[in-house]
Parts: structure tokens; sequence; C-alpha cells
């Protein structure tokens, strides 16, 4: 039943003066897609902290056997950077976890604050994320550029190739999460928001 069939039902004629909607049903459902979408986020963060720690070994192993200049290793930093910043966020959405005994009203805002952090996880993505990783890049290609500076046009166009197609691995990312917000969370939110208002205009103060 989704918040407006809930919300059509609580406000029937025939709903009054007895609520005929089981609310602790509603508590269950909240319940599971709370949990099932916390488990989501938490196997997305372990992956993407998982990839970050270990390209540091391979990004290390590279600088050392390709003998790349010391600007390569300006990219550790950042993997290190991302990682710690997912695994304390991680840490940060502990907060949003009701406890056992919430009620049905606690639960939806509990859920809607979640998915409010998200979203504005994902919307500031480019300042946490992809700005980082530009900056330790930006100083390696440009690097590489003024070591083949005498390379002349053909070393214009490798040092082109690479910052272009980096560039466009970044733009990428930032739609993919704006897109990820817009099509999933965005609704997700306006449901539980829809929910909640509910729970406010038809249930005691106790939920």
């Amino acid at each position: 039943m989704n918040p407006e069939e809930l919300k059509q039902a609580w406000q029937s004629p025939a709903a009054h003066p007895r609520i005929t909607i089981d609310a602790e049903l509603v508590a269950q459902e909240v319940r599971r897609n709370q949990r099932a979408f916390t488990a989501t986020l938490i196997g997305r963060d372990l992956r993407e902290v998982l990839v970050g720690l270990l390209l540091i070994p391979v990004w290390l192993y590279l600088g050392v056997t390709l003998r790349l200049p010391w600007t390569w290793y300006l990219v550790v930093p950042a993997l290190v950077w991302l990682s710690g910043y997912m695994l304390a966020d991680l840490v940060r959405q502990k907060r949003y976890r009701p406890a056992v005994e919430a009620s049905l009203r606690q639960r939806v805002e509990s859920s809607l604050a979640q998915v409010q952090h998200q979203i504005h996880l994902l919307r500031s993505v480019h300042w946490w994320g992809l700005l980082p990783f530009a900056a330790a890049v930006l100083p390696f290609l440009i690097h590489i550029a003024w070591i083949d500076r005498l390379g002349g046009w053909w070393a214009l166009v490798a040092f082109s190739l690479m910052a272009g197609t980096i560039a466009v691995i970044l733009i990428v990312l930032y739609v993919v999460n704006q897109r990820a917000v817009r099509s999933e969370l965005e609704p997700r939110r306006q449901e539980l928001q829809s929910l909640l208002d509910t729970l406010q205009e038809d249930l005691p103060a106790d939920g």
C-alpha cells in the first residue's frame, strides 16, 4: 500500500471513528524497507572502500615498476581520503537506525532522514569525491606534459587526450549520481514525506 492509498484509507469516512488500518503492519513494512535500503547502502559503501584500498598497492606497484614521476603518487592520498570519507559516512549513518521500540512515526522520520542524507551526499559528490581525485591527477598530467614538452604537437595531443578522458569520466560519474538522486532517492523521499504528513494528521502523538 503506497502513502496515498494509506492516506485515503485513513481519511475515508468509513475509517472513522475507528481506524481500520493495521498500524503494526505498516510499521513492519517500513522496517522491512529501511533494512533493505540500509543493506544496499552498506554494500555500496563497503565496495567503494574496498576498491579504493585495493587500488593503493596497485597504484604504488605501477609507479615503481614503470618508474613514473613523483606526481603519480599524489593519487594515493586521494584514495585514502575517499576510502576514509566513505567509512566515516558509514559510521555516521548509524544515527539513522531507530531503536527497536521506536514508533511508526519515529521509523518513518528515521527513514526520511536517511534518504535526505543520501541525497545530500550524492549532490555534493563533486566536492568530496570527484574534485580530490581530479586535483591529484591534474598535477601528474601537467608534469608529464612538461617532461615531454619537446615532443611538439604529439605531446600536446597526448596530454589533451588524457585530460579529456579523465574529464569525461568525472562528468559521467557526476551525471550518474545526480540521475540516481532524481530517479531513486527523490521519489523515495517524497513517499516518506507523504507518509509522515499522513501520520502527523491522523495518528496520535505517541505514534
